[in-house]
């Protein structure tokens, strides 16, 4: 095709992938990073917990402002808590960075940025974790997952195997997506090049375009001037001269085009109704809800010890008699309640509640299986995605309440552990206050979330009979 023809479809075609880039594809890619993250978070709170790695003192004091790679040198499996576990918490750290940091425009997605994160993807094989992997930091994670899911609770060995699948395939889409975007990085900076240089008043067209050399100079002589420090990437610059003086030149320009052609993803275009999208404001609701899974868990566990260390029983002759005799006639150990001295948030009175313990902590470990699936994007959230938006409204606030009153219960525990446990076992008891002010901080922020989506719906409702508005 002629060169005018060419540079015009080339630009226009740039354009289009790059306006394509910062309104979907990268939004989509930023999805899968907060998928991954969710996932790893999850892990790393749990390793730490069972205490199967030492985590990093310094972790909340690291300024970050950049992406990292995380090392991948080989290490000694004996180092596993120390040097697994300041890897995998580089890993959290710069996931999160990336999450809340890092923009996803074309801009910031530069040529060695994305090198760096299709690097940082390749520090744990999140499809291949075996304990025979070759590369040392993908069999440490492979070990401490199986060592983490060894003698666990089943809930707590599906959230591993779910976390470590959703990773798995968050990594895979991630890696497909950056491999894309460096491809269009590649001809960013041609087609930038060709822009800046070649209209630039000092560029002599007639000696480019008498021969390959001719334009090689050219473009080597202005390219500091023009350009100052960036990048001269020299296998990029022989492709554009490849494509105005190579004997396949049309074939080559034409494959330039095709690569920067924005494929049919399938998708039926509907128009945009104005303003926001309510139903995702409302399914960033049911992801706030989601998020206290982790913290749900934390307090499952020291729940279980603590009520385990509350009916211990003294070792008196009685006791033990009472015990050979419930083995010999095989009969059940005593339901365990305990009458619970709840105050009331809006009255403050308070009340002695009787409290199931086996139905209580059954039903907790129910809300941990569906908000882990919520929060890591599963089959939970996709089922709730599905409903219309007064199902999903009715679904955010029962569950919302529920987490409220859970809170108190929760909370009327932790104080009652304390007075109740016998003072020899006193030290074994668990204290709960960090998990319960997380957990507090959660339900808020899911409050606020619903709010916001409540109080939109409202107004727009309210524009709407004034004849104002009619886009809701």
């Amino acid at each position: 095709m002629e060169e005018e023809n060419f540079r015009e479809a080339l630009q226009q075609a740039l354009s289009q992938k790059q306006e394509w880039y910062n309104s979907e594809c990268l939004q989509e890619l930023l999805s899968q990073y907060r998928l991954l993250h969710t996932c790893v978070k999850n892990l790393y709170e749990g390793f730490v917990k069972k205490s199967l790695i030492v985590p990093d003192p310094y972790r909340l004091d690291k300024k970050i402002s950049e992406i990292v790679v995380p090392d991948s040198s080989p290490f000694a499996e004996s180092d596993i808590p120390n040097v697994f576990g300041s890897r995998f918490s580089d890993y959290e750290t710069m996931l999160d960075y990336i999450c809340t940091y890092f923009r996803f425009s074309t801009e910031t997605f530069t040529l060695q940025n994305v090198k760096k994160l299709l690097d940082f993807n390749k520090v744990f094989e999140w499809d291949d974790l075996s304990m025979n992997n070759s590369r040392m930091n993908t069999r440490a994670l492979a070990m401490t997952v199986n060592s983490a899911k060894n003698g666990a609770p089943n809930v707590v060995q599906s959230m591993i195997n779910d976390s470590v699948a959703k990773s798995a395939q968050a990594s895979k889409a991630i890696g497909k997506m950056l491999t894309e975007l460096g491809v269009f990085q590649r001809e960013l900076y041609k087609g930038g090049l060709r822009k800046d240089l070649f209209e630039h008043p000092d560029f002599n067209k007639a000696k480019a375009a008498e021969s390959a050399e001719g334009e090689l100079a050219e473009i080597k002589r202005l390219y500091t001037k023009v350009t100052g420090k960036k990048t001269f990437f020299n296998d990029l610059v022989n492709e554009i001269v490849e494509e105005d003086h190579g004997p396949d030149k049309e074939a080559k320009q034409a494959a330039v085009l095709e690569k920067l052609a924005i494929k049919n993803t399938g998708r039926v275009e509907t128009k945009k109704k104005a303003g926001p999208d309510t139903k995702e404001m409302l399914m960033q609701a049911v992801l706030a809800v989601g998020a206290t899974a982790p913290t749900l868990i934390q307090l499952h566990g020291k729940l279980a010890e603590n009520f385990d260390v509350l009916f211990t029983r003294k070792a008196s002759l009685w006791n033990k008699l009472m015990a050979l005799l419930r083995k010999a006639f095989n009969l059940k150990e005593p339901e365990r309640t305990c009458q619970l001295p709840v105050k009331d948030g809006k009255t403050g009175v308070e009340k002695i509640q009787k409290m199931n313990v086996t139905e209580f902590m059954s039903e907790l470990a129910k809300k941990e299986r569906v908000f882990n699936g919520i929060g890591t994007k599963g089959n939970e959230y996709h089922r709730i995605e599905t409903a219309n938006e007064d199902a999903i409204l009715s679904f955010v606030n029962k569950q919302i309440s529920e987490l409220q009153s859970e809170f108190v219960i929760i909370n009327s525990l932790d104080a009652y552990f304390k007075k109740e446990v016998a003072n020899e076992f006193k030290a074994r008891v668990k204290g709960m206050q960090i998990e319960l002010s997380a957990l507090r901080n959660s339900i808020i922020n899911a409050n606020k979330k619903r709010s916001e989506y409540v109080s939109y719906k409202e107004e727009a409702e309210q524009m709407k009979k004034l004849g104002i508005a009619d886009n809701v």
